[in-house]
Formats: C-alpha cells, structure tokens, sequence
C-alpha cells in the first residue's frame, strides 16, 4: 500500500534502534543505484530551511565504510546542530536517526554506518540543543519546542533538501529510527509527521512519558540498593528463572514467566535491608492510581545498577527543567499520583511530548510499518510499559491494520538498548527496508552477541515476535538461533 506524501513520495513506517548489525538489507526491487550530481564541497555556504550548511567534506571508504560527503550546519538563531551523510553510491533511501536522554549532541550510534552500508543518506541532530543535561531547556520553551518533537520535522526536511541538492532527485523511502528518546522520537515521527516517512524503528520507546517522569522520579527518592547489591539481585533472578527456557545459558528467556520476588528470593548474602528489598519490589511491580489504573508499569529483572542511578536525573531533570521551571524544585514529598495532572498538562498537552494513539493508527492505516522492539532487562524504561501503550495502538488500528502494518519483539536479556546478558545486535533497518521496499513482512528475527573486543559472534538467538519466546529445542548447538524455537506464553 502506498500514499502520496506532500513531495510525492511513498510512505510506510520504520523504527530502528541504537544496536543494529551491519547486514546489508535485501536489495529493494526498481532502485538503482545514483552518483552525486555536484561536488560534496560546493554544499558549504548553502542554506535549507533556515539551517547554515558549515562544512561539506568529503571522507574517502575505510575498511566496511562506504565513502561518503559529510555535511554539518546549524539552524540560524538556535543551538540546533545537524549532520548529514550521504554515500557516494546511493540507493535513493534516506534514514533520520534520533538520539537520547535530554539529546544535546549528536550521538556517534545515530552516525553508524549501517544507513551508508544500506546505500542510504543519514540524518541527525542534537535535539535543537548544545547541553546533554537538560539545564538549557529551564524556561527556554523554544527549546523545549524542539527537543520534544519539532527538531525532527526541521532535520527531516533539511537531510531531504541537502539530498535533492547532491543527488539531483528526491529520497524514494525514507525512514526514522532510534532508540530510548529516540524511540519516542520515533513514535512521534509516525503520528505527527507521518507523510514524511515510509517506515520506524522504535526501539524502548515510550507513549508514556507522563508516567515515566512519574516513575523515575519516585523511584529515586526510594532507599535503592547500590549497584553491586542491584547486580547480585540480577544474577539471584537468573539462577532463578534461567533454566525455564530448557537450557541454563545465563539468560531469562521466559522473562514473562519468571516470578522473582526481591523480598523472598534474595539472598541474605546480598545484604539487603527490608527497606530496600521493599524498593525493588516496589520499582518491579505496576505503580498504580488509587483506583488501581496504571501509572507504569513495572520493570523486569534486568541489572538495574546500569538504569538507577540515572532515575533521579531524568525524573527530577523533567520536573524541574520542563514540567516547574524551578531549578530548586526537589522530590521531597513527591507525590505521583497527585503530580500527574501538573505534569500531564505540560508533557501531554502543552508541548505533545508522547505520541497520541490516533496519530500513529492513522500513519499505519495509510500504508506505514512500524517496528517497536524493547529489551527484557531494560533497566531505565519498563519494557512492560511499552507492551501494555503499544497494545492500545493495535486494539484501536484493528486486528487487520496491526498484524499488515505492526511488529513489536521483546528481547530477552537485554538492557537499555544493547547491553545485557542477551543477543543485542539484530538487523532491524535491513528488516523494515525489506518491509517497506518488497512487502515481506518480518517474522523471527536472528539476533547475535558479539564479543565486545573483537566483535566476533558469540552466540545466536530467535528475536521472537512478541508474545513469543524462544526456548531451546533440547539439542543441538547451544550458541546456535537454530537450537532454538519460538513458543507461546504458558508453554
């Protein structure tokens, strides 16, 4: 299916993330291959949608990097950086990466070279901001403007029209991907700026950011455990839960079915204080109104040493940089549920930080793909937060729309992102490419563990389609996708 965009270009839905593998996509039918019209230099000292273009090198192939015209620029009168990368052998894609936490630079993951390996121009940006701590956006509703969503139209537009200038024609596909605030982005993408894109990649996202500041912000004034107890909490939930998978590999394949509890199933070895056993078991389970609705959900069982320390940085960052305006303002007291009203009236209807339920069903009834992928051990965004928004964008899109135009995966072991016990680095752009380019929708995805020294393959596992999880078939090698098999819940 497609739909006509506002420069005539077809439209469908990616979400990529911040660990992607460097397979090449399966080549998409009827694109061919264009060179540069002009020299990458003579880009610098133009401008596009009020963006200074500043420099425009030209950086020869290293070893499985394609060559490539890097152009950078700012938009006049802001703090708004943005980066283009554009290969010398284009296949008429472009790919708008977003970046993370409160953004403020532009990230190296969102300058990969998978998009140039996919013979695809690579936008990104810094959020419309130069400070990664947030302070800048205090009472700056300019910045804030930009950084909850209106950045992506600007770098969108921008990395279209620098492409148009290079090449001598416009994007056929174009695509976001990103992961963490990126994912959000990603979202956002879909439902607020849905023509410009074919396809998304989200990846731990979130359409909950009222209950996420909720969330983070509580959870740091709890009596926590340091980050050596949260590590020894993690493994004491894998001695636990690991085997249910039929092999005992280090990892919780049947996140779903594990029922580690931090009050009775922690060590005494560990060390923890009721207090802070309470804690865990109050940050995994749902937080809830008083009328039992949920506010968010509960995180899994990852190491929740890689996610808490940062709980109070971005809870209380967004309460006091965005939300109050009050750079004295602290969590004494802080009551969430009396707190959402203040803070849903400027996420959620002043600035339109998350992205609404109608937006992205109507991007996906017009022909977009949307790929969501969370990670099981995500120890900064609850994974189950993210099943529970995204089955309210596939009950509203309908049983049609969801399973033409929708792909949500949990991967098991997997902390924020990448990281974590599990395989981390899947080729999701190459998936949604194909999606989006052929019509072949993705099933079972193989995911891989690399060695973090030497980047070789440690082992291989299905990335199910949720709900589905992969156990070990009883043979074969255990470092092999294939040993395994996706099952249901319950089996």
């Amino acid at each position: 299916m497609t739909r006509v965009r506002g420069q005539g270009w077809r439209a469908s839905a990616v979400i990529a993330f911040a660990c992607m593998s460097a397979a090449i996509p399966v080549p998409a039918r009827d694109l061919v291959a264009v060179a540069p019209s002009i020299a990458c230099e003579s880009l610098a000292g133009r401008s596009y949608y009020n963006i200074a273009i500043s420099s425009a090198v030209h950086v020869p192939a290293n070893g499985a990097v394609p060559a490539f015209c890097r152009v950078n620029g700012s938009e006049n009168g802001t703090q708004h950086d943005l980066e283009v990368r554009l290969p010398d052998r284009w296949l008429q894609r472009y790919v708008q990466r977003g970046g993370g936490g409160f953004d403020g630079s532009i990230p190296p993951v969102a300058l990969s070279a998978t998009a140039l390996r996919a013979g695809a121009v690579q936008g990104a940006n810094n959020g419309g901001h130069r400070d990664p701590g947030g302070a800048v956006l205090l009472n700056n509703p300019r910045a804030v403007e930009r950084y909850a969503h209106g950045a992506i139209l600007t770098a969108t537009r921008f990395g279209k029209a620098v492409t148009q200038a290079y090449y001598g024609s416009a994007p056929q596909y174009a695509y976001y991907e990103g992961c963490s605030n990126g994912g959000r982005g990603a979202l956002n993408a879909a439902a607020k700026y849905g023509p410009e894109f074919d396809g998304i990649i989200a990846a731990a996202p979130t359409l909950n950011l009222t209950g996420q500041i909720s969330r983070w912000t509580s959870a740091a004034a709890l009596p926590l455990p340091s980050a050596p107890q949260f590590t020894q909490l993690h493994a004491a939930a894998v001695a636990k839960c690991d085997a249910r998978d039929g092999l005992k590999d280090g990892i919780v394949s049947d996140w779903a079915g594990c029922d580690f509890d931090p009050v009775s199933d922690a060590p005494k070895s560990i060390g923890l204080t009721p207090a802070q056993a309470a804690a865990v078991r109050n940050i995994m389970q749902d937080m809830k109104r008083s009328d039992g609705s949920v506010i968010y959900s509960g995180f899994g069982t990852g190491d929740l040493s890689l996610g808490a320390p940062s709980f109070g940085l971005f809870g209380s960052g967004q309460m006091r940089n965005i939300v109050l305006n009050d750079a004295q303002w602290t969590p004494v007291d802080f009551d969430p549920e009396a707190a959402l009203p203040v803070i849903s009236a400027v996420i959620d209807d002043r600035y339109q930080f998350s992205a609404s339920v109608p937006g992205v069903v109507q991007f996906l009834k017009s022909g977009g793909k949307a790929l969501v992928w969370h990670g099981a051990d995500d120890a900064m965004l609850s994974h189950k937060d993210t099943i529970r928004t995204w089955r309210q964008v596939t009950d509203a899109a309908g049983p049609e729309t969801a399973a033409a135009a929708t792909r949500l995966y949990i991967a098991p072991g997997v902390n924020h992102c990448s990281g974590g016990d599990g395989a981390d680095s899947f080729d999701a752009l190459g998936a949604l490419m194909e999606w989006v380019e052929t019509g072949r929708g993705p099933g079972t995805l193989t995911a891989v563990k690399r060695d973090t020294k030497s980047g070789e393959v440690k082992f291989s596992r299905p990335l199910c389609q949720y709900p589905g999880w992969p156990r070990y078939r009883g043979k074969g090698d255990p470092a092999s996708a294939d040993s395994f098999e996706c099952v249901a819940p319950g089996r």
